[in-house]
């Protein structure tokens, strides 16, 4: 650099000859000339050190060009079989020097800037985030909806990414956003995509295409591992996990943790478009004057699918059993499973609703279903399912085993009257009145039933010990010696 430097000034300020400037310096003219005639200063060439793995490059590079996709654990794996069974390399060593040959073996392809029209396209994709759900942790599934033009997203957390919940996202965004785009883009999921055919072409699911022809909305699918067709929705997805699932946010429900990521949404929309520099919330507002009107009626979130009601009154709908009434047992049935609740229909009439089992071979079963068969088969109901497990409260099961305690064999039939009225009343209601009869020291059905008409608590029972003058109170002693003598005279 000063060498360099003093050619500059020496020769092309001063004016001084090449040749007396290359003989005070020591240098060839040669080297004088290049400088005068380069404005770059001349950059010192790194020193490379040679790398464990260089001897092995011409491997390394074979195996890349070969197989684009191979892994460096697999490249150690095949040295050690083909090449040397000695060769040892630690991971991560091994790791940064194939990432590094495989840049310049298999370049990363470059991506090419789109533009869109309001209304033009909406992408939406499902990511698993972490969340912590009434004190446990658990994986949730976040359905994200982004327009292309203005970037407002809409979010939602399911527990799961089957239709329903898919169903679900999509009515909730288009909802949201007050209108529907000319077309929409998700990947090959299973839920939308039965077969990948040649080029863009798909056979969709029936229920998929049938829930998007009602909403007229037109599905285009991303080429197969190609996520960056649908690049905005993925980048709103690792927006939301590093901006509001990290750290773990913790809900009391799933419901809490949406109206939470609503309010999200409604916030990020005035944040500034980075490509565009103005607020998404005035891309958007253009955008609503241009998305289609929502259909009328709209169409409902849900998967149908037939079923038999079976001899135990319960239907199946992967694995997990849901009750219906006991009338309905033998039955046909239409099972109406939207994303947090499935429906039961027998002959057009809906009959029971549940709450969407989460897990596996669960039973989600309500004991009013079984009420008029229980009435009659009262000796079932001590062992009987739908009554354990937490389904109804704990003061009814403490008032069974007061009524075993005291006679085993009526029991049950005195049990299941105050188990019947459950059938005009709420579980929390029954429970209040059958805590309220055991203060009162009474386990009689007829009184619970009372109580539970009775707007008006029970007075405390009168205690004498309580009067303040009790003290005064003396027992008259009374002598029965002659009544005995005179019983025994009679008896004589």
């Amino acid at each position: 650099m000063d060498q360099w430097e003093s050619i500059r000034l020496r020769c092309v300020r001063d004016g001084e000859p090449i040749k007396v400037v290359a003989r005070e310096l020591g240098l060839s003219r040669n080297t004088v000339r290049k400088y005068v005639r380069s404005i770059v200063a001349p950059q010192p060439k790194p020193r490379r050190r040679e790398r464990l793995l260089d001897p092995y490059q011409d491997h390394i590079d074979e195996l890349l060009r070969a197989h684009p996709h191979i892994t460096s654990v697999r490249i150690g794996q095949v040295f050690r079989e083909k090449v040397n069974s000695e060769f040892r390399v630690d991971e991560s060593t091994l790791r940064k020097y194939v990432a590094d040959r495989r840049r310049h073996i298999v370049p990363r392809e470059a991506f090419v800037r789109a533009s869109y029209e309001p209304g033009d396209q909406a992408q939406l994709d499902f990511t698993p985030v972490r969340v912590v759900v009434a004190g446990a942790e658990q994986v949730v599934q976040l359905f994200v909806m982004r327009l292309s033009y203005s970037g407002r997203y809409f979010a939602r957390a399911s527990p799961r990414c089957d239709r329903p919940a898919l169903f679900a996202g999509i009515l909730g965004a288009v909802t949201a956003f007050g209108g529907l785009p000319k077309e929409a883009v998700f990947d090959n999921a299973s839920t939308a995509v039965t077969r990948v055919l040649r080029g863009r072409r798909r056979e969709q699911n029936p229920a998929f295409r049938e829930f998007c022809g009602a909403l007229a909305l037109e599905m285009q699918f991303a080429a197969p591992a190609r996520g960056n067709e649908k690049g905005g929705v993925e980048s709103v997805n690792r927006y939301l996990q590093n901006n509001f699932f990290t750290p773990t946010p913790e809900f009391a429900s799933i419901a809490d943790c949406n109206t939470e990521l609503a309010v999200a949404c409604e916030r990020d929309a005035q944040r500034v478009h980075r490509e565009y520099r103005e607020p998404i919330a005035t891309r958007f507002e253009r955008e609503r004057q241009v998305l289609r009107s929502l259909p009328d009626p709209l169409p409902r979130p849900c998967l149908v699918q037939y079923a038999r009601v079976n001899k135990f009154a319960e239907v199946t709908y992967q694995t997990n059993r849901y009750s219906v009434p006991a009338r309905y047992a033998f039955r046909d049935a239409i099972l109406e499973v939207y994303d947090d609740r499935v429906r039961v229909v027998v002959e057009n009439v809906a009959v029971a609703e549940h709450r969407r089992a989460d897990g596996r071979n669960e039973s989600v079963l309500d004991p009013r279903h079984y009420l008029e068969l229980l009435q009659h088969k009262h000796r079932a109901a001590e062992r009987a399912t739908v009554l354990a497990d937490g389904r109804i409260p704990e003061s009814l099961t403490a008032l069974l085993a007061r009524y075993r305690e005291r006679d085993r064999d009526t029991a049950t039939k005195l049990w299941m009257k105050v188990v019947l009225l459950l059938a005009t009343h709420s579980q929390d209601a029954l429970d209040a009145a059958v805590r309220q009869a055991t203060a009162a020291n009474t386990d009689d059905p007829a009184a619970i039933a009372m109580l539970l008409e009775s707007p008006d608590p029970l007075p405390p029972p009168l205690n004498l010990r309580d009067h303040p003058r009790f003290a005064e109170l003396e027992a008259v002693d009374v002598d029965l010696s002659q009544y005995a003598i005179a019983d025994l005279a009679e008896t004589a």
